[in-house]
């Protein structure tokens, strides 16, 4: 359990951070398409990092 936790956590981690810059980018206030385009990208970086 402890072997599959801590690459899924590093996973997390690398999505929050890309989601923290994208607030810090847009200053809080992302439009709609950027908030939908940066989920995708997040979940194929899980889904790409899974397979690989």
């Amino acid at each position: 359990m402890k072997i599959k936790l801590a690459p899924l956590l590093k996973q997390i981690a690398t999505v929050e951070l890309g989601f923290l810059v994208i607030l810090l980018l847009t200053g809080g206030r992302p439009s709609g398409f950027i908030v939908g385009l940066s989920v995708v990208l997040g979940t194929c970086f899980v889904v790409w990092s899974e397979n690989k």
